[in-house]
C-alpha cells in the first residue's frame, strides 16, 4: 500500500527510520511548516531559521532522488496532513513515534501508523526496560545503562579508561595568548535567503543546514577541535 510519510521537521535527525522502506515509485514525503510551531514557542530566531531551512533543504533532496514531495504551510500540523490526505486519499499515513505526547495523540486519531524511533538511540521500548528497574531517575545511571547496552567504549564490562567520565578533568579555563581555531563558515544559498525573507532574519554563515555542510562541520571538528575538546569545553573566552 502506498504510504504518506510523515517527517516533523523539528527533529529532523530523529525521524528518518520512517524514510528507510521508502519508494520514491509510490510513497510521498510530507512536511506540515505549522503556524502552532514557527509562532507557539519563543524560538531565537536564528534557531528557527535553521529547522526551517534545515527542513527545505531536505525536501529539495528528496525530490532530487525522485521522491513527491508535499511540503505544506498550514495553521497546525493535523490540519497540514488533513489537507495532503485529501489529495492522497488511498495512502496510508506514516510515521516515527514523535516525541511529543500530545502530536502522537493527535497523529493516532487521525490514523497514523507508527515507526519505532530511536531518538538517537534509545527507543521508548529500552527506556521502559530501564526505568521500570529503577526507584529513581538520574542521568548518570541512564547513561551507563545505555554504555553497557550498546557496548559503548566498555571493555570486560568495565568503562574504557578505568571511569565513567572524566567531567573532573575539563574544567579547565581558555590558556593565555592561545589562537583558536578558526570556524567553518557556511555561505548561504537561494534557500537560506528565503526563508530569511520570511522570518525578517538575516542568514549567518555559522550553521550548516545540509547534510553536506553538516558533513563538512563534522570533519572540521574531528581535524581542529576535538583533541581539546575535553579539556576546554565548559571554557568560555571573553574575546569570543
Amino acid at each position: 500500500m502506498s504510504q504518506l510519510i510523515y517527517i516533523p521537521f523539528d527533529h529532523l535527525h530523529r525521524n528518518f527510520g520512517a524514510l528507510r522502506e521508502a519508494n520514491s515509485q509510490e510513497d510521498v514525503i510530507v512536511f506540515v511548516e505549522s503556524v502552532r510551531m514557527t509562532t507557539g514557542r519563543p524560538w531565537h530566531p536564528q534557531r528557527l531559521h535553521f529547522l526551517i531551512s534545515s527542513a527545505r533543504h531536505i525536501a529539495q533532496s528528496l525530490r532530487d532522488e525522485g521522491f513527491t514531495v508535499e511540503y505544506v504551510k498550514a495553521a497546525t500540523t493535523i490540519d497540514g496532513l488533513t489537507k495532503v490526505q485529501g489529495k492522497y486519499k488511498k495512502h496510508e499515513l506514516v510515521c516515527a513515534e514523535p516525541s511529543s505526547h500530545r502530536q502522537f495523540a493527535q497523529l493516532k486519531d487521525l490514523g497514523a501508523t507508527f515507526i519505532e524511533n530511536d531518538f538517537f538511540l534509545t527507543t521508548r521500548k529500552h527506556f521502559s526496560i530501564w526505568a521500570d528497574s529503577q526507584k529513581s531517575y538520574l542521568m548518570e545511571t541512564f547513561y551507563r545503562a545505555q554504555r553497557a547496552r550498546l557496548n559503548i567504549l566498555i571493555e570486560n564490562g568495565k568503562p574504557t579508561g578505568g571511569a565513567w567520565n572524566f567531567d573532573k578533568e575539563n574544567r579547565l579555563p581558555p590558556p593565555k595568548n592561545y589562537t583558536w581555531p578558526k570556524y567553518l563558515e557556511h555561505q548561504p544559498d537561494s534557500i537560506d535567503v528565503e526563508v530569511g525573507k520570511e522570518l525578517n532574519f538575516t542568514p549567518t554563515t555559522t550553521w550548516a543546514t545540509t547534510r553536506k555542510g553538516a558533513l563538512a562541520q563534522l570533519n572540521n571538528f574531528i581535524e581542529n577541535h576535538f583533541a581539546t575538546f575535553g579539556p576546554y569545553e565548559d571554557a568560555m573566552a571573553l574575546d569570543n
